[in-house]
């Protein structure tokens, strides 16, 4: 569907040129949603805007469907780009144009608006705002609008969806229905979806598989479900997944043991051993106290994926046969520090 081959792009600041993309190779399927991830100033906005060619690379081929974007003559790239539909974090919508008038707005552009009025009531309803077909932007949530936008983007029924960051401007309860629609449109029209964020629960939500780009350099392509096969829990790209800590655990802990003050440990789990009852077969056998105190259960494809944050209580000897069962059962175990 989407193949980057050799792609490089810099800047020209200051009478010096900045490398920004490196030798990008990256293959992106039809119907897939994939994720560039990685830090602020890691070349994720300039790679997506890349692919439909609104930043154009020094040297290298975007391929959609075959066609080569770069060899593509201006007349050309702007009638291939009317399959590639960009939606954006701040939702630019226009504030004396109703949300109908918002959606219609590249149809009437495109000179096709009779043609395909139809699809306006069916986008509103997809999105799940056919009530507010004759409201204004300044009437609308952050989440509403970022609807809307989707809306607009969907309307030249396009092969490929970019997200620049849809969801960053958002609250997290927003985030997750914005992203549940994406889900759904994913799945309904499929459509590719490529987003860029720096949240990896963002991406354990939603998408398929991610590249990790790291000072404009490819550092690696995967899926979340090969994460956990592939790297150590400590890795990044797994911490990222982890929850923090309530903050009445923070204000308790401490970083070494004393009286009366016991383990805080953080147990993660995959797959198999999801289905085992270790830790209630640890507490029974061994006649230990465990306190789950959080815990964080999650399905990546066909795996499950647990996080469970709890405190051993006993004594010494009974604190280490808790941690000799953990290894033995190839749980990964971290102690956070000691508290009551």
């Amino acid at each position: 569907m989407i193949t980057i081959k050799n792609l490089s792009k810099s800047f020209h600041i200051h009478n010096k040129s900045i490398s920004a993309l490196s030798n990008i190779n990256l293959t992106i399927k039809q119907g897939e949603i994939f994720a560039i991830i990685g830090s602020s100033g890691a070349g994720k906005s300039t790679l997506l805007r890349c692919i439909n060619l609104l930043e154009k690379p020094n040297s290298g081929n975007v391929i959609i469907d075959g066609t080569d974007l770069m060899a593509l003559s201006d007349k050309q790239l702007r009638l291939e780009r009317k399959s590639i539909a960009m939606i954006f974090q701040h939702f630019n919508l226009i504030n004396n144009k109703t949300v109908f008038e918002n959606i219609a707005l590249p149809l009437k552009l495109n000179g096709n608006f009779d043609a395909k009025v139809d699809n306006i009531h069916k986008l509103l309803s997809l999105v799940e705002l056919s009530d507010k077909a004759d409201a204004y932007p300044n009437q609308l949530s952050g989440g509403q609008k970022q609807r809307v936008a989707i809306a607009r983007a969907l309307i030249c029924e396009p092969k490929i969806l970019l997200c620049d960051e849809a969801t960053s401007a958002l609250d997290p309860q927003t985030t997750k229905e914005v992203l549940a629609l994406l889900k759904k449109i994913n799945q309904e029209l499929n459509l590719t979806i490529v987003l860029i964020t720096h949240e990896m629960s963002v991406v354990r939500e939603l998408c398929h598989r991610f590249a990790l780009i790291n000072k404009g350099k490819i550092d690696e392509v995967s899926s979340i479900e090969a994460v956990f096969q592939s790297h150590p829990t400590n890795h990044p790209l797994i911490e990222g997944l982890k929850p923090s800590l309530p903050d009445y655990l923070k204000s308790q802990l401490v970083s070494e043991a004393k009286e009366n003050y016991y383990p805080l440990c953080q147990i993660m789990f995959y797959g198999e051993l999801s289905q085992k009852a270790i830790i209630s077969q640890l507490s029974s056998k061994h006649s230990l106290q465990l306190n789950i105190l959080q815990a964080n259960i999650d399905t990546i494809g066909s795996n499950t994926f647990g996080i469970l944050i709890l405190q051993i209580k006993g004594s010494t000897e009974q604190i280490d046969i808790a941690f000799n069962y953990f290894k033995q059962h190839q749980l990964s175990m971290e102690i956070l520090g000691y508290v009551k």
